[in-house]
């Protein structure tokens, strides 16, 4: 029974074939009419959903690199401002050495001027001072003379005398 079994799948049986594309011609009619529809509508929407995903994904790539774009933008926008800031720091630090080194000229100069000035103002002062002790020493000289009004060699000996009795002037 086993080798009847055997062949009898190999043998042909024409209405056993027609009932087999019946069957089959049906089911592919049933299937195109009840499911054909819904499984093509179901991978057009799914085709749509990932065309959909994919455009979002495209824009989203194309906004990340424009943002990406604008960043490397407002870096070297932010790096070239620090660099003004920096350079202008350096020319207003040079400003300002420039400004204190010549007020510190100016100070020095109005300092020696003054220095100068007081000089002058003393030297003055110890002119005037030396004249009007000269004037002193020649009126008490002359005090002397005319109490002795001696000769002219004995005058001369009692100024030298007088002058002899003065106290002798530091030398600075």
């Amino acid at each position: 029974m086993a080798s009847e079994n055997g062949n009898a799948l190999l043998q042909f049986e024409p209405g056993l074939m027609i009932w087999t594309a019946v069957t089959f011609l049906f089911t592919l009619v049933a299937l195109r009419l009840i499911a054909w529809k819904p499984i093509l509508g179901a991978l057009d929407e799914r085709e749509g959903r990932i065309r959909e995903s994919l455009e979002k994904a495209e824009q989203a790539k194309a906004h990340a690199e424009q943002a990406i774009a604008e960043n490397k933008a407002n870096m070297e926008a932010s790096l070239r401002r620090s660099q003004e800031l920096v350079n202008e720091a350096r020319q207003e630090a040079e400003r300002v050495r420039t400004e204190a080194r010549d007020e510190a000229r100016a100070e020095a100069r109005r300092i020696l001027d003054e220095g100068r000035r007081q000089l002058e103002v003393e030297r003055r002062s110890a002119v005037a001072e030396l004249r009007r002790e000269a004037a002193g020493l020649a009126v008490r000289a002359a005090e002397q003379l005319l109490k002795k009004n001696l000769g002219q060699r004995e005058n001369r000996q009692l100024v030298e005398e007088f002058l002899d009795q003065l106290p002798k002037p530091r030398v600075h």
